[in-house]
């Protein structure tokens, strides 16, 4: 074949996907277990096209909400890295700067930037009007359509790559995109619990709906899933000032009647990709009173503070965290306090040291001064 994948771009793949992932026992079983081998007989399946996806391991969240999450095994994540890294430049052309979820350079700090700025600017710090649509999708994950979201990653391969691997990467875009991992997982959860978790946040194994949540692939699809719709928005009904995170939406304006009117076409719009409002967590207020996003609440005077979510769940990964060694609690503790030093929030850092298990305060060591942890 002329696009023949060799060693050395799986291998590039491999340490992207060893990133952070040195302790897990799929990690350690595919390294320390000829790992050479493992990845020629993968190459090969590749350039054969006789690869398939293993079965996932498939857990359940309680926070922010009781949710499936599916991981794949390590050779699928290496995959997904491969084919991630292949097409991530043009995918990105194809982005607007409001689609902000998995991107290089972009994530929650990014958006919550933007907003900020969306929203000082349209008020003039809180001098003029200001409105905002906030937007929630019901059910975002399980109700993109996968044969769909496939057939556009592959126009975007036929029309926009330029690489030496596109026969592979077709092969592998309904592999990856189309794949059911509902149809054959192993589930590593308390079976009453997964009864409890509601349709919406669940995988359908006789659907052809829903992209599992906890894969690489998956975050980009949800991104060029809603394209079209981005577009629409800032383009079409000319609300440019657009912001968009996955499934959760902020639309600001002066003008609250134009916002009031789009809804109903912006309503008709998602329809095309399956999507549909919720529309007890959908609003048109002002925005003096502040913009509730991404668990952080945003004033037209240039003030973002932590929302209530976000300090309640804070709190309770203090009070239940669990490590293995002082360095990992140290990491897991500094990166909690991080998130509430970007709000200047240092009542609630001091809070944060005492919530701890003991056993935890007893291996660690505060720093008041520079609102940090040290291992004892």
């Amino acid at each position: 074949m002329e696009d023949r994948l060799e060693f050395e771009e799986l291998y590039q793949a491999y340490n992207l996907c060893l990133k952070n992932k040195k302790k897990k026992r799929g990690t350690y079983k595919f390294t320390n277990e000829e790992l050479c081998k493992n990845l020629i007989e993968l190459i090969d399946k590749l350039n054969t096209h006789t690869y398939e996806p293993k079965p996932s391991n498939c857990y359940v969240i309680t926070e922010p909400a009781l949710r499936e999450i599916y991981a794949a095994q390590f050779s699928d994540r290496i995959v997904q890295h491969f084919y991630m890294n292949e097409i991530e430049d043009i995918l990105e052309e194809e982005l607007i700067e409001g689609c902000c979820s998995c991107r290089k350079g972009k994530g929650t700090d990014y958006a919550l930037k933007l907003l900020r700025n969306f929203i000082t600017k349209t008020s003039n710090y809180g001098r003029k009007n200001c409105y905002y649509l906030k937007i929630d999708l019901s059910g975002y994950f399980m109700s993109i359509d996968r044969k769909q979201v496939s057939d556009k990653f592959r126009n975007l391969i036929v029309e926009k790559y330029k690489g030496k691997h596109k026969e592979l990467l077709l092969y592998l875009t309904p592999v990856i995109f189309e794949n059911n991992p509902a149809l054959n997982c192993r589930y590593k959860c308390n079976e009453e619990i997964r009864k409890k978790v509601p349709k919406r946040r669940k995988m359908n194994p006789d659907s052809n709906y829903g992209m599992a949540i906890g894969n690489l692939t998956a975050q980009a699809a949800s991104n060029l899933n809603l394209k079209e719709f981005d577009e629409y928005i800032t383009k079409n009904l000319g609300l440019k000032q657009y912001v968009r995170y996955v499934d959760d939406i902020v639309i600001i304006s002066d003008n609250k009647k134009k916002l009031i009117k789009e809804l109903a076409n912006i309503v008709e719009k998602l329809k095309e990709t399956n999507q549909k409002i919720n529309m007890k967590k959908t609003k048109i207020d002002t925005a003096y009173h502040g913009v509730q996003f991404l668990g952080k609440v945003s004033y037209p005077y240039g003030y973002q503070k932590p929302g209530k979510q976000l300090i309640i769940r804070v709190c309770q990964k203090g009070k239940n965290i669990k490590y293995d060694d002082k360095m990992e609690l140290l990491s897991k503790t500094n990166s909690q306090i991080g998130t509430l030093k970007k709000y200047n929030a240092r009542k609630l850092i001091l809070q944060y040291k005492t919530i701890l298990p003991q056993k935890a305060q007893n291996d660690l060591n505060f720093d008041e001064n520079m609102c940090k942890f040290s291992i004892k």
